[in-house]
């Protein structure tokens, strides 16, 4: 590893202890990015949860180019972005996020990267002049990285920013983004005219969305056409004109305008051109407020199907889904009222989820073990051994707190799907 001109190279003595964790770095990749993305997110609720895939991409992308440029001991000060961040620079941009947003993100990645140097050179060595030195020069190449890939993102951002603002899907966006934050003009009227759409309707909103995506909105144009065309069908089958759609990260936002309550039973996804996308819909509710309830209603029916495993081509409502949507509004305070309420009873392994399921269709089967063993494919006496062996892990028959039990199974399923995504 050559010195890297405008850093300080480190002395011959740690030389080997630095080229050892490069190497390091680079077989860990994975599992840095991802402890960076969580810090991201943990460090900054402003972002939502679908940005977690752009910083993941963005990490794991910086990381690469960190190790390949210190094999080659290349001045960090020549760093250009790779695709990967160059796309997360626009994706704030084309969410109105601010630049310190951003680059709080960085920061924040900077610092713990710092601390797993640190663990590892450590681990490394335990000569106390070795591993100062060699900490010193990691601390400097990565200062000297981030504050130049920080300025050529400053001018991806900007000149994103300013294309986004001049386009007139600017401006409804940010109309949509007004009245979702509470902020909207109260001319209503004047409100509908710039959007092109009436909100004195009864509002469906709903999200079509797919796990595939492009760098951004606007390099996606195949991906987002098509959710153009599913949102047109979805709203055509509830008797709604054109919808108002906004492009949101990895979805669509939509919103179908009624003058009478639609029957979401009536809602279908075309026959074509659907293959790869799925629609979570939120319950029909008028006016501005039914406008903004609808919609996060939607989302929460997208993060259960999303939870659920839910296939391409899934139609979550969310009144079918309104008990799962706790999970994905406060996951803890679901986790933890299934631990209290079921105890061991919420065990992974293969035989109580057995049991856990058993008990589940037996009370949703109006308590009968004939039933329950119809839809199982058991008999009834292996039913009743099942539930027993149950109770004996709850300490209390099934009957007892039944509507609490049924809840806690129910989340208990979503939780294990979470787990596993």
């Amino acid at each position: 590893m050559g010195p890297a001109p405008g850093i300080v190279s480190p002395p011959a003595a740690s030389r080997g202890e630095i080229e050892v964790l490069v190497e390091t770095i680079g077989q860990e990749i994975d599992e840095i990015a991802a402890t960076f993305a969580d810090t991201v997110h943990d460090h900054l609720p402003e972002l939502d949860e679908d940005m977690r895939p752009w910083t993941l991409q963005a990490a794991r992308s910086n990381l690469g180019v960190i190790v390949s440029m210190m094999r080659e001991g290349d001045d960090p000060g020549s760093v250009q972005p790779p695709p990967e961040a160059i796309g997360y620079a626009k994706e704030y941009a084309v969410r109105g996020l601010e630049l310190s947003l951003m680059q709080r993100a960085y920061r924040a990645a900077q610092s713990v990267f710092g601390g797993i140097i640190l663990e590892r050179l450590r681990a490394a060595t335990d000569d106390a002049e070795r591993l100062a030195e060699a900490m010193a020069f990691f601390n400097a190449w990565i200062f000297a990285y981030v504050e130049a890939i920080e300025r050529r993102l400053t001018d991806v951002y900007t000149s994103e920013r300013e294309e986004w603002v001049r386009g007139a899907a600017a401006v409804r966006a940010a109309e949509v983004r007004a009245l979702l934050g509470g902020t909207g003009a109260g001319d209503d009227a004047a409100v509908s005219l710039r959007l092109g759409y009436e909100l004195d309707r009864i509002h469906v909103g709903f999200v079509v969305w797919s796990e595939e995506g492009g760098e951004r909105p606007g390099d996606a144009g195949g991906l987002f056409a098509g959710m153009e065309r599913v949102a047109a069908a979805v709203a055509e089958s509830l008797g709604a004109g054109a919808p108002l759609t906004i492009a949101e990260g990895r979805h669509l936002a939509c919103w179908a305008g009624l003058r009478s309550e639609p029957e979401l039973s009536r809602l279908r996804l075309p026959g074509a051109g659907a293959r790869g996308l799925s629609v979570a819909v939120g319950t029909p509710a008028p006016g501005v407020e039914g406008f903004v309830l609808s919609h996060h209603e939607a989302l929460l029916a997208r993060r259960v199907a999303q939870l659920r495993g839910d296939g391409d081509g899934a139609v979550a409502t969310y009144p079918d889904l309104a008990l799962e949507a706790l999970l994905a509004d406060d996951p803890d305070d679901a986790r933890r009222f299934a631990a209290r309420e079921l105890g061991p009873l919420a065990a992974g392994d293969d035989a109580t989820v057995r049991l856990a399921s058993t008990v589940a269709i037996f009370l949703e089967e109006g308590s009968s073990f004939v039933h329950a063993g119809r839809r199982l494919g058991i008999h009834a006496n292996t039913v009743s051994y099942r539930v027993r062996r149950a109770e004996s892990l709850l300490g209390r028959p099934v009957t007892e707190r039944q509507l609490e039990l049924r809840v806690a199974l129910r989340l208990t399923r979503l939780l294990d799907r979470r787990r596993s995504i």
